[in-house]
């Protein structure tokens, strides 16, 4: 009996030749297996942590109308494998039975064969993204490249391509220091007073941070980035957002983990699942030995939770982290670049116009203006014939990142990311409220000027023991000082406050700051305008 139909036996309809490969399943396992791997197509499957993976993109539409890609990694098991395979081949145990389907226990086994595993190539590092990559000439010379969509043999990273952005344009450095100007215009960098950006170390430090993942695959370990906050609102997450948008599109922050075990069990999950970085908010402290650890080990090995199994990883993941008024220890401060961001007024009342969102971290266009911006720094600096311009030793441990990304941003404009950081400012959690409730009961103190006393000074000079009797009284003190000096204390937590202003109970502005030439310690509250109507 014929299986065509009465319309294909007629030609009214073309007959359909499967043109997949049969594979005979009366036959040694190896065999079997050998004869998977010799007939899976190119780029079908991959090897990745010692795992199969595919890799696709999958295109979905924004609330705004704008077609997004996303780049999607699912593992191979046995049971998914049974019903993949079949898109490519089909199974048979002679050329007269019918077509069956994969069994798990078959698959299992193809998976485990080296025949498929020597088939399969093996990924290194998985990008949304096309970015640069050293190259070889033909007589061993380097020379700089834009790594393909897809998988590049020479360096086992495979990019997908969830933003196309043309490699081919290049814009003036000029052009990309205004763009960049505008778009961080809204930060309080604490050396703002420095001029303009390119002056700022912050600002030196985001564009470290920004290029280190850019030129990811052209460096060795990226250090730490910290970006601290004299109080909240001051923009911390969305900085820490802003530089990884380009690749990443919105990024994920994750809380601190309330002790080191959950820190170490979140970063070693990260790890092998092979995230590029990873953002921690709203970070509590820095006294983590999991923390420096991960910031210098080339490779991390641990215990694979609920199992015996050990994993042994590269470490290529970044450590970005927030958190306001953080003592950095010395040990995490050699291993990071810190971004201080410091607000005079309360932030949180702040009216920005126009102010940035996470929402434009999602849109192509601005992705795709990023990375040809961030692109053109690194071919203005490859034009200039790659110059080491930042020493390798200006940060030890990262000396790739020093000598590469540091001679970018520089040969840009920029001083080196390297500058040693100034004393910064606290202030901002329950201690700094408190501080906060201190300072507006001190400036309330000051007395307007009157009909009877005109030329009274809106200003008037504390010693650490009025501002100790204020606290007391207020009840205060245990809240700010620790220790047994309380006076020493509260002169501590003071001083991390001066220069930034206030606002007391009837709406008058005032700053507060300390006399530098005083024999004692002494603070100077400032009252800088009228109470509000």
């Amino acid at each position: 009996m014929s299986d065509l139909t009465t319309a294909q036996i007629l030609g009214a309809a073309p007959v359909m030749v499967d043109g997949r490969p049969n594979i005979r399943t009366n036959q040694q396992v190896s065999l079997i297996a050998q004869a998977v791997a010799d007939n899976l197509p190119s780029g079908a499957l991959y090897r990745y942590h010692d795992e199969y993976v595919t890799i696709s993109t999958i295109k979905s539409t924004n609330q705004d109308g704008e077609t997004t890609t996303e780049l999607e990694k699912r593992p191979m098991d046995p049971r998914r494998f049974t019903t993949w395979i079949e898109q490519y081949m089909t199974f048979s145990a002679s050329a007269e039975d019918p077509v069956e389907s994969m069994g798990k226990n078959m698959a299992e086994l193809i998976l485990a064969s080296d025949y498929l595993r020597a088939a399969v190539p093996e990924i290194a590092e998985i990008m949304p993204v096309r970015l640069p990559a050293w190259g070889v000439g033909p007589k061993g010379e380097r020379f700089l490249r834009i790594l393909p969509a897809g998988y590049d043999p020479a360096t086992r990273i495979y990019s997908a391509e969830t933003v196309a952005w043309d490699a081919n344009k290049v814009w003036p450095v000029d052009a990309v220091l205004r763009a960049m100007n505008r778009a961080l215009a809204s930060f309080p960098w604490a050396e703002k007073s420095a001029g303009p950006i390119t002056h700022i170390r912050s600002a030196s430090c985001f564009m470290a941070y920004m290029l280190g993942q850019f030129c990811r695959h052209l460096i060795g370990r990226q250090p730490m980035i910290l970006i601290i906050g004299n109080q909240p609102g001051t923009g911390k997450t969305l900085l820490a957002k802003f530089a990884l948008g380009p690749i990443y599109g919105v990024p994920n922050a994750t809380p601190f983990p309330k002790d080191d075990a959950a820190l170490q069990k979140l970063l070693f999950t990260k790890l092998i699942s092979g995230a590029p970085y990873v953002l921690i908010d709203d970070l509590i402290n820095l006294s983590s030995t999991t923390l420096n650890q991960y910031a210098t080990s080339e490779a991390i090995s641990d215990r694979v939770l609920g199992g015996n199994k050990e994993f042994c990883g590269v470490n290529r993941m970044q450590i970005v982290s927030t958190g306001n008024n953080l003592t950095v220890t010395p040990d995490i401060e050699r291993r990071s670049l810190i971004i201080d961001l410091f607000d005079v007024c309360k932030s949180v009342e702040k009216n920005i116009a126009n102010p940035l969102t996470e929402k434009v971290f999602s849109r192509p266009q601005w992705r795709r203006e990023m990375l040809m911006a961030l692109w053109s720094l690194v071919w203005h600096w490859n034009e200039q014939g790659c110059p080491s311009v930042c020493s390798a030793s200006a940060m030890p441990s990262f000396e790739g990142f020093s000598e590469v990304v540091g001679s970018i941003v520089m040969t840009a404009g920029f001083i080196s990311p390297f500058t040693k950081r100034p004393a910064t400012t606290d202030g901002g959690d329950v201690r700094g409220n408190a501080l906060e409730r201190l300072l507006v009961a001190l400036a309330d103190k000051i007395q307007p000027a009157t009909p009877e006393a005109p030329h009274t000074q809106l200003t008037h000079l504390y010693t650490v023991e009025d501002v100790m009797g204020v606290a007391g009284a207020l009840g205060l003190v245990d809240i700010i000082c620790s220790g047994k000096n309380q006076n020493q204390s509260m002169g501590h937590q003071l001083r991390k406050l001066k220069g930034r202003q206030f606002v007391d109970s009837s709406g008058r502005v005032f700053t507060f700051g300390r006399r530098e030439d005083a024999v004692s310690s002494q603070y100077n509250v400032v009252i800088l305008s009228e109470p509000r109507m």
